[in-house]
């Protein structure tokens, strides 16, 4: 057999080489469920945009095929905190470090309202009802806020509220009904779909339950 023409080796190794950045540029967009075992060290992390906050998506429906739950690792730094907002599914948070405020407030009226306050610790859990606005704030001036947040039915739709007297987006992205557009205000609470972290992975609408 002939030698291989050195161009052709080239253009084989330049194939190759595409093609490995390809695949480590989307390896956390996978719908495979991939290795059981993994190294939280080696995932995503990223702020997305949002000063004081490290975002790592532990197991999820767009970054390892999950169905029913996703973890998020999330990390604030001091004075920094979530937008208020309100999301279709249930949250359970584990506070793994650092001290803070929970800021909750109701979904049946037709507006949050003010808010409660509860204090969160290390070692505290609490969970989030179904469509219920609220905050988590890092009031600490020198410690990290670190937490772990599992919700169900990812991925997750988000509706963010400029304050908390900006009125609910109704349930359906169709509503409000016509017997209620009189009252419903254009400024309503905004839906963020797919939010921060899913944009890169989100390609095809998932079936509302």
């Amino acid at each position: 057999m002939g030698a291989v023409c050195p161009a052709w080796q080239a253009l084989s190794f330049l194939f190759m080489l595409l093609l490995t950045s390809s695949v480590a540029a989307s390896s956390h967009c996978t719908t495979n469920r991939g290795p059981t075992v993994r190294n939280i060290s080696d995932a995503l992390q990223s702020n997305f945009g949002r000063r004081g906050l490290s975002h790592i998506t532990i197991a999820g429906a767009l970054s390892h095929g999950l169905k029913e739950v996703e973890v998020w690792l999330q990390t604030f730094s001091p004075g920094s905190r979530t937008p208020i907002h309100r999301h279709s599914c249930e949250e359970v948070f584990i506070i793994l470090k650092g001290k803070g405020t929970l800021l909750l407030a109701s979904s049946t009226f037709n507006y949050p309202g003010k808010p409660k306050e509860f204090p969160i610790y290390t070692n505290a859990t609490f969970t989030i009802p179904v469509n219920d606005p609220h905050q988590i704030w890092n009031t600490s001036e020198n410690e990290d806020l670190q937490l772990l947040a599992i919700i169900s039915r990812p991925p997750v739709k988000i509706f963010i509220y400029d304050d908390w007297d900006m009125p609910h987006t109704a349930a359906k992205l169709n509503l409000p009904f016509i017997s209620d557009e009189w009252y419903m205000p254009h400024s309503a609470a905004k839906l963020k779909f797919p939010f921060d972290w899913d944009e890169e992975c989100y390609h095809q609408p998932k079936d509302e339950l």
